[in-house]
């Protein structure tokens, strides 16, 4: 019985109110979000970068063509793409520029692997789809429709032209 009381005392229109008024903070996970996918860019880009000879070999034995010179162009790409993006300047050309990456990623080098594996379709689209790049792809396409918002190089450039 005191469950009960407890659930409803919850479910009261004071504690739903008290819940509208974290809208206000709605920015703050967008924030952490936009940091955090930029981060992982910017560290995976490092690591490419620090040993381009193994990200290279990677892009040859996928079947990419000119792989020395696209593995370091990917790389870069994502380094000033997720630095980008971890400020906010630029968001919604960055998201969509690494957005295109991960969908080269897909395409080239995990999808491919999986089809070998997972030949019965419905088997290769649910270990596809289950791939984290589809996060990562929806996220950065949210961003280059609504951009970075509040607390960000763009936010701040976008209010001293208004």
């Amino acid at each position: 019985m005191r469950f009960f009381r407890s659930l409803r005392s919850f479910c009261s229109l004071q504690s739903l109110q008290s819940l509208r008024s974290l809208r206000g903070f709605g920015w703050v996970p967008m924030l952490v979000l936009r940091v955090t996918v930029g981060f992982m860019f910017t560290s995976g880009a490092v690591g490419k970068l620090a040993d381009s000879d193994a990200f290279a070999a990677t892009f040859r034995a996928s079947g990419i063509p000119f792989a020395d010179v696209l593995a370091p162009v990917v790389a870069v790409l994502e380094l000033l793409g997720g630095v980008a993006l971890a400020i906010g300047v630029g968001t919604r050309v960055s998201a969509l520029v690494l957005a295109l990456v991960m969908v080269g990623a897909l395409v080239t080098t995990i999808a491919p692997p999986l089809l070998e594996k997972h030949p019965a379709p419905i088997s290769f689209l649910s270990n596809l789809f289950y791939q984290p790049e589809w996060l990562l792809i929806g996220l950065l396409g949210w961003w280059a429709f609504v951009g970075a918002e509040r607390f960000s190089v763009d936010a701040r450039l976008t209010s001293r032209r208004t």
